[in-house]
């Protein structure tokens, strides 16, 4: 068993933490508000600066 195995089956089975965004009742339409927040209506700057746009992409794949 590798090293990432062995954290997911200790933070997800043994801790019971929820994997997406659903598992939480975060949904779809929250994005939006959700990426403003996270940039501060601004470009998060970085190796890749990211527009609120780019935020909600991330955020539509952790669903």
């Amino acid at each position: 068993m590798t090293k990432n195995q062995k954290l997911s089956d200790f933070l997800f089975g043994t801790l019971g933490l929820k994997r997406t965004f659903t598992e939480v009742g975060i949904r779809a339409e929250d994005f939006p508000v959700m990426a403003r927040k996270a940039c501060g209506n601004d470009v998060l700057p970085g190796f890749k600066p990211l527009a609120q746009e780019d935020i909600e992409r991330i955020f539509e794949m952790c669903q």
